[in-house]
């Protein structure tokens, strides 16, 4: 596709669209300047609410997918292939935590695309107690949030989005609203079946905090980079995602105050930069199948590192997806192990709507 006529004679346009993106992108990093790595509200954000997102590891920027879910994580792979596509996703996580999601997306025309998301995700029944130890009855956790996207076509296989999240949690009667963006880019060559993606997610601010205080939280902001190389004569893509440009240090799980109260001596072992560098990466593998079937893996070493026993062997950092498309229906489900006995399930079900209008 190339440079559209409308672009061209239109420059002051694109500058315009240039400046927001690049103004709303500084003020995500001012406003999590001072944010603590791993701490805030609203972490689900930052989940994989998509079974073929999860089958490559949970984070994907750049693939070029015709998955209207792909643009819950990168608005601007929003295009033409995601036109009147809608989505439920099913994910089946840890003990008794439940999530879900709704999608739909809509060219407006050659240049302009939206899309919708809703995503839920709930944590169970929880026993309730007082500060006295006497029980209050049981009461329940979730989060909600809505995204609302929009991306357009700059001409050269570039693409720019946009995406305004209003977020909603509760826990037991305490509730919180916020409001979040995202910002992001693609570059996509199909000559070369090479992509590049870049998003800033998840920044904004706490407009309503659980309890009655001035002090407001800071979103969970991730800042990802991406490519996706595919090749002519072999029918696969191979995916690296650079996971948390923002937080070079992700040693924030693991507590010196802990040793401190079981009275060891406050000593942590330093990870090592190498390891810490491979922490921050996901490598994703994508193999299709003629056009209607795929299968997929990845490998996150963060998630490996982090949920590793010393006294268990596992497969846990893996995911595996695989999908199915069968006329304007497409079935995609994933398995991903993020530690012994802690499997995660997702099944996606979209449907092409147009295909049924050509009728």
């Amino acid at each position: 596709m190339e440079l559209s006529p409308f672009l061209m004679t239109n420059k002051r346009l694109t500058n315009r669209v240039l400046k927001v993106v690049l103004t709303l992108s500084f003020l995500g990093v001012a406003l999590c300047a001072g944010a603590e790595a791993g701490k805030g509200v609203y972490r689900f954000l930052n989940f994989p609410y998509d079974a073929k997102l999860s089958g490559l590891g949970g984070e994907n920027v750049s693939l070029q997918a015709s998955d209207v879910n792909m643009s819950y994580v990168n608005p601007a792979l929003l295009s033409n292939d995601v036109h009147n596509q809608a989505s439920a996703t099913f994910l089946n996580y840890l003990d008794d935590a439940k999530a879900g999601s709704l999608s739909y997306a809509y060219a407006i025309d050659t240049l302009n695309y939206v899309a919708a998301h809703l995503a839920y995700m709930g944590y169970g029944a929880f026993q309730g107690y007082d500060e006295f130890g006497n029980p209050t009855g049981d009461f329940k956790a979730g989060d909600f949030c809505a995204s609302l996207e929009y991306a357009r076509y700059l001409g050269h296989g570039m693409r720019l989005g946009l995406a305004l999240k209003p977020i909603y949690s509760h826990i037991e009667d305490y509730a919180s609203f916020g409001l979040g963006f995202d910002v992001g880019f693609n570059y996509y060559n199909p000559d070369k079946g090479f992509s590049v993606g870049v998003a800033a997610r998840n920044f904004g601010v706490q407009c309503k905090t659980y309890y009655d205080t001035d002090k407001r939280e800071s979103l969970p902001f991730n800042l990802q980079l991406g490519f996706t190389q595919g090749f002519k004569h072999a029918p696969l893509k191979i995916s690296v995602t650079y996971d948390r440009l923002n937080d070079w240090n992700l040693d924030y799980y693991r507590e010196v105050e802990m040793k401190q109260i079981i009275g060891e001596e406050a000593t942590v072992e330093k990870i090592k930069g190498v390891d810490m560098f491979f922490r921050h990466l996901i490598f994703g593998l994508e193999i299709n199948i003629g056009k209607a079937f795929y299968i997929e893996a990845a490998y996150n070493h963060r998630r490996k590192r982090e949920f590793a026993l010393t006294d268990a062997r596992a497969i846990n950092g893996f995911s595996f997806g695989a999908g199915l498309k069968v006329y304007a229906f497409k079935l995609d489900l994933s398995l991903a192990q993020y530690a012994p006995a802690a499997n995660a399930f997702t099944l996606t079900l979209s449907t092409d709507i147009e295909k049924f209008r050509k009728k």
